[in-house]
């Protein structure tokens, strides 16, 4: 069940991965909590929540730990949806970001000092052009709670030059297609 989105065959495959993230995306009654990132990277724009796996640290766990400390939300169940490479030609590096969903969750959401404020979108109603440019590429398979894998080139941190897209029947091929 491959359906690419767009496809670059120049795309240089030797940069090597520098760091890995987490983003969560909490979602209920068709809508999705996003946050105003107010400090490091994406200030300024909105987005899910997440942030930098430390060392001796699994994806998950990371995921979870931010979710926490960005909104105050425990995560009672993450599902692992897909995984985002983001080629950086212009610091000659790549970032993967592992993408998951969350439908059940404790607590009550309250702004961080860096998601600030924290605010329910319908999903018609996202913000697409106060977020990371590639974000309406492939929001829309999170939303549908899809497998996928996408891998974007940023000629810079506003411009993007490539696109691949690839939803998948499962995780695991997901991610062996995020190479």
């Amino acid at each position: 069940m491959h359906s690419p989105v767009k496809r670059d065959s120049n795309r240089d495959n030797t940069m090597a991965v520098n760091k890995v993230f987490t983003l969560v995306f909490l979602k209920k009654n068709n809508a999705v909590l996003l946050g105003y990132k107010t400090r490091g990277l994406g200030k300024g724009l909105w987005n899910g929540f997440g942030g930098k796996v430390e060392k001796n640290e699994t994806i998950a766990n990371c995921a979870k730990r931010e979710l926490e400390e960005e909104c105050s939300l425990v995560a009672k169940e993450l599902k692992h949806i897909g995984v985002v490479r983001y080629d950086l030609p212009y610091v000659n590096s790549a970032d993967i970001v592992h993408i998951f969903t969350c439908s059940q969750f404790d607590g009550c959401e309250q702004a961080s000092e860096e998601m600030n404020p924290i605010k329910w979108y319908k999903f018609s109603d996202i913000p697409y052009s106060k977020m990371w440019p590639d974000s309406a590429q492939w929001y829309p398979f999170m939303l549908q709670d899809k497998f996928f894998a996408a891998r974007v080139t940023y000629i810079n941190p506003d411009t993007i030059t490539a696109t691949k897209i690839e939803e998948f029947k499962d995780l695991t091929s997901a991610l062996k297609g995020a190479n």
